[in-house]
Formats: structure tokens, sequence, C-alpha cells
């Protein structure tokens, strides 16, 4: 005969046992069903043929990605998309590295600046677009007027209609509006570093610059290493600001990965050749990420 008084209490041991797992397991089903299945279901689309215009969609296997291998435009998109997703990040660090810096130096005030600072961090994207286009321009825009009243130039820049300034206007857009977040984070990260390191190191002769290689950096190593993986997912991804301003052009001179990939699959309605780019970005994404953690790991061994 089995003993039915002992069932409630080895339901509870085995509960007990799983209380983790079983924590855990709405977050991952949850994660699974808003992450794992649209990535799913872009792979199968990307070995298919489907087109808004045709209702029957049919197995090609790799013809999506044959098709996308030989297309020259999409080796030039992934070159326009790194020099887009570099210079960001880059000129995004520098400055709001420097920023975070003069900030922690000052005394009074730092609340407002602070503030102000991130002003360019909350405004929504088509409206710091749109911004920039009126800033530009080559007939009405504020930049040009105040170069030619300064006699910088002689004749108005098409800052965004001529393919060698379309890319460096963009950068330059998008460093002003990512620098906040650097900014914020960074400073946060510099609160958290003893005065005491700066004393000492003040005592024994060390100047701003030395005291910024020897202590500031190393201090933030970890936190620039996480900041510059996630602006690079961000500004390799972004789509709005390059289409809002540029739509690619002049003359692809813009044309990064993500907006060739809407031109195939909303303007030709191609979406199987669309989700062959998007997974070929996932890729070159995954490779350049795997590349930066290799050498920051290389960096804190030789450390």
């Amino acid at each position: 005969m089995i003993d039915t008084t002992r069932a409630p209490g080895r339901l509870a041991l085995w509960l007990d046992r799983r209380t983790t797992v079983l924590l855990v397991l709405p977050g991952v089903l949850l994660l699974g069903v808003v992450i794992a299945y649209p990535v799913g279901f872009n792979i199968w689309n990307s070995f298919t043929n489907r087109n808004l215009s045709f209702p029957i969609t049919d197995w090609v296997g790799l013809g999506n990605y044959r098709a996308v291998l030989s297309d020259p435009a999409f080796f030039g998109a992934i070159g326009k998309t790194l020099v887009w997703t570099f210079g960001s990040v880059a000129g995004q660090l520098a400055v709001g590295f420097a920023g975070a810096v003069a900030l922690q130096n000052i005394r009074r005030g730092q609340t407002p600046l602070r503030l102000g600072l991130i002003i360019p961090w909350a405004f929504p994207s088509i409206a710091l677009a749109f911004s920039w286009k009126f800033l530009l321009d080559p007939l009405y825009g504020v930049l040009n007027d105040v170069l030619l009243r300064l006699h910088l130039i002689d004749a108005p820049v098409a800052w965004l209609g001529q393919s060698s300034t379309a890319m460096p206007s963009l950068i330059a857009m998008n460093v002003w509006f990512g620098f906040p977040f650097m900014m914020v984070a960074l400073l946060a990260g510099l609160q958290t570093i003893p005065v005491e390191r700066f004393e000492s190191a003040r005592m024994d002769g060390a100047n701003f610059w030395q005291e910024l290689r020897y202590i500031t950096v190393p201090a933030l190593s970890r936190l620039i290493g996480a900041l510059v993986v996630l602006r690079t997912i961000w500004v390799f991804n972004n789509f709005d600001f390059v289409y809002l301003t540029t739509a690619g052009g002049p003359n692809e001179a813009t044309l990064t990965l993500p907006v060739y990939a809407f031109q195939v699959g909303w303007a030709n309605y191609d979406i199987g050749r669309m989700a062959a780019v998007c997974v070929c970005m996932l890729a070159l994404l995954m490779l350049i990420i795997a590349g930066y953690l290799r050498l920051v790991r290389v960096d804190e061994e030789e450390s």
C-alpha cells in the first residue's frame, strides 16, 4: 500500500529543491517568446522566397544568401555601417568621457549642467533628425549662415547632399545625440573611485594626465567596455537617423545595412532576401562583439 501521508511532504521537498528553477522559468519563457521566436522566424524566412506581392511561399535554401552575397551594394553597405558605427561610438565615448571628467571637477551647479547636457538624449529621433536637417540645409541652414559670416566658407555647403560630407555629418549628429548616455554612466563610475587614490598620486607629484592614465582609465575599464559594447549594438542597428536624414544617399554614401535591408524588404517587397540580410547583420555584429571581448580579455590578463 502507498503511504499517501508522505506525498505532500515529498512534493514540498521537490518544490523546495527546484525553487530557483521555478522562479526563473517564467522569465526564460518570456524571453523565448519575445526574442527566440522572432529570431527563429526570421531565420526561417531567409530560406524562403516570401514576398509581399505573392501569396505562395516556397523553400529556396541558400538562394537568398547567394543573391545577397553577390550584390556589390551589400558589401558597400557593410563598409558604410562600420564607418558609421565605429565613428559614432568613438566620438560618443571621447566627448562623453571629457564631459564626465569636466563635471566631476565642478563643485557648484553640477546638477543643472548634467540636466542640460542630457537634453539631446531625451528628444525623439524624428525631432532630432529634422532639426539637424534644418541646421544643415544648404539654403536656409544655420550652420552655413554662421560659417559664411565668419568667412570660413565661400558658398553654402550641402552637408547632407554630397558624398564627401554626408557621412561625417551623420556621425556628428549621432555623437551629439549619444554622448550624454556615455557621460552620465562614466560620471557615475568616476564617483565610485576613492578620492584617496588621487590625493596619494598628487602627493607623489602626479599631474592631471598621469592621474587620468594610471588611475581613472584603469578604474573605468570594465565600465567603458560595457558601454562600448552596448553602444556598438545600438548604433550598428540604428535605422531612423540615417533614413530620416539621407535615406542612404546621396549615391549610397550613407547606405548602412539597416537601410539596405529596408530597401530590399519594403521597397522591393522581398521579405525572404531581407531576412537573409538581417541574419548576415546578426552574424557580423556577433563577430565584432566577440573580437572586442577577446581584446578586453587579453588586456585584463596582461594587466
